[in-house]
């Protein structure tokens, strides 16, 4: 049995998880509980258990300074399960850094607990009585001196220290290389933390698959969406054709696209921070790399990017999309953007111009009564893509929205509020057994609905809702008097799916129920 402890502040938790699972089925036995960090430390230090649950908020010691305390014992087997009751992206991201396994949020549900412990057990499993749980270990000590380094939160003793973890002396050459996962924000949005952490360990088991081969000395997590490379200088190949095999590998076996940057070349531990911060810098001339290559530091270092504000009047711009000028549109971004690129100018200066043209372009359409929800969901996935995405590759994906845009802007302008009313009747007529909802209606023609059943309601009399429901009963009378259905199956073939519900509508449009109505029209 695998030894778990529980360290929770509230003791209604601690309860609910001692209750919540059968933990001698899934293999565990609880070796102890804690109510604060400091008891939970001193559990951990004792009885050395295969697992911890702790709780992000405790009193004396909270969940990341445990973990940072924990990280310093260099016999611990532990495995860590983070509860939190906020969906906190940066309490995620440090307790990332320090190999935390799962990050499950409150109130514990036992559909997303479960299959967590059992993810802990397999691992465990597969780390007893092999060498790979001192590699792990090893390797989780080498990413937290690294990290320590970079804060420089160092003494000389420390050095003394990573200089035997990290196999690096005061001759050692090396640099280092940064590895960013390009999709990451996307699987935010798109998977579960147990999803992420598969995809993140997929992405980090590709580069430790090149450590032995190629001289890579230290492989460190940076941030939950980055990992770091430290990589010795008298490697077999290049630095930069290791690395560009890497992306490659990344892509091939992960699915996913990564962006790398390298620094240049030092000597000495003290030198890491210097070099890591180099790297930072290199990623963030992706926007004008085109080549999708390595980037390295030395390339960019005598080309800073530019902060300035970006002063273009986008009036014309913004005309040339009103009146639906493709070739005007086309032009003006050619010209901007290849500022942009010749002035090498930096992600917040391109978001900023981006934002005043989107703003404008919103404020037109709500002008015009039109629905911003999708243009709103485009304009996200550009802003998501700048900084990461090449100047050429970002002014193609706005040059298509700034188009789609310009034939909104002509469909809503070309129609009068009427019109739509006539074709939105139109469309009930010929939908009505459909679950029809006005939100649903208005997406279709591209229009607020607000404002639409505004307009409808004192265009034809009545709410949409309630007009709906007059057409379906006048067709449910039809059917009631040309045909021996049932009344339930005439319900459902006219848009509702609870008979009874039908027949208070019916009554309450015709004055009678649908049997005594069939009754009556058969005299």
């Amino acid at each position: 049995m695998f030894k778990v402890l529980l360290a929770d502040d509230e003791p209604a938790v601690i309860q609910l998880l001692e209750n919540l699972v059968d933990w001698e089925s899934l293999g565990y036995t609880i070796c102890g509980t804690a109510s604060n960090g400091e008891d939970a430390l001193e559990i951990l230090k004792q009885s050395n258990p295969h697992l911890a649950i702790i709780d992000i908020h405790m009193p004396r010691i909270n969940g990341l300074q445990l973990l940072h305390q924990a990280s310093e014992i260099l016999y611990l087997r532990t495995k860590f399960i983070i509860l939190s009751a906020y969906n906190d992206f940066e309490y995620a991201k440090t307790a990332m850094r320090y190999g935390v396994d799962d990050y499950i949020l409150k109130p514990i549900d036992d559909d997303e607990l479960i299959p967590a412990l059992k993810k802990v057990r397999n691992q465990i499993d597969n780390e007893i009585g092999t060498l790979e749980s001192k590699a792990n270990k090893m390797k989780f000590v080498a990413s937290n001196y690294i990290n320590r380094i970079i804060k420089d939160e160092i003494s000389e003793e420390f050095i003394e220290r990573c200089k035997r973890i990290l196999r690096l002396d005061d001759n050692s050459s090396f640099r280092c290389a940064l590895v960013e996962i390009d999709q990451f924000e996307t699987w935010m949005n798109d998977f579960s933390n147990i999803e992420i952490q598969k995809k993140r360990l997929s992405v980090r088991k590709v580069i430790e698959d090149g450590v032995e081969s190629n001289h890579v000395l230290n492989i460190f997590d940076d941030d939950i969406h980055r990992f770091g490379i430290i990589i010795s200088h008298d490697m077999v190949m290049r630095e930069e054709q290791y690395l560009e095999n890497l992306k490659t590998e990344v892509w091939k076996n992960c699915h996913c696209s990564v962006s790398v940057s390298l620094s240049e070349e030092a000597k000495g531990i003290d030198n890491i921070g210097k070099l890591y911060r180099q790297s930072l810098i290199a990623l963030q001339y992706r926007l004008f790399q085109m080549d999708g290559g390595v980037l390295c530091y030395g390339h960019f270092k005598n080309t800073p990017l530019n902060y300035n504000f970006y002063e273009s009047n986008p009036k014309e711009l913004l005309e040339d999309i009103r009146c639906n000028n493709i070739s005007g549109i086309n032009d003006k971004l050619n010209k901007v953007f290849g500022e942009f690129y010749k002035k090498k100018c930096a992600p917040e200066v391109i978001e900023s111009y981006i934002k005043n043209i989107e703003f404008e372009m919103v404020k037109h359409i709500q002008d015009h009564n039109g629905n911003v929800d999708e243009l709103i969901t485009k304009l996200k996935s550009i802003s998501t893509s700048i900084g990461k995405t090449p100047v050429d590759s970002l002014r193609d994906d706005f040059y298509k929205l700034l188009l789609d845009t310009s034939d909104y802007y002509k469909s809503i302008s070309s129609r009068s509020s009427k019109d739509i009313i006539v074709e939105i009747k139109d469309f009930v007529h010929q939908n009505y057994q459909k679950d029809l909802k006005l939100q649903q209606v208005a997406k279709t023609y591209f229009v607020n609905p607000v404002y639409i059943g505004q307009v409808f309601t004192k265009t034809v009399g009545m709410h949409f809702n309630e007009y709906l429901h007059s057409i379906r009963i006048a067709e449910a009378k039809k059917l009631i008097r040309r045909t021996d259905m049932k009344i339930s199956g005439i319900a459902s073939m006219v848009g509702y799916s609870d008979s009874e519900y039908f027949a208070n509508k019916f009554k309450a449009i015709t004055g009678y129920l649908p049997s005594y109505y069939r009754k009556n029209s058969m005299m």
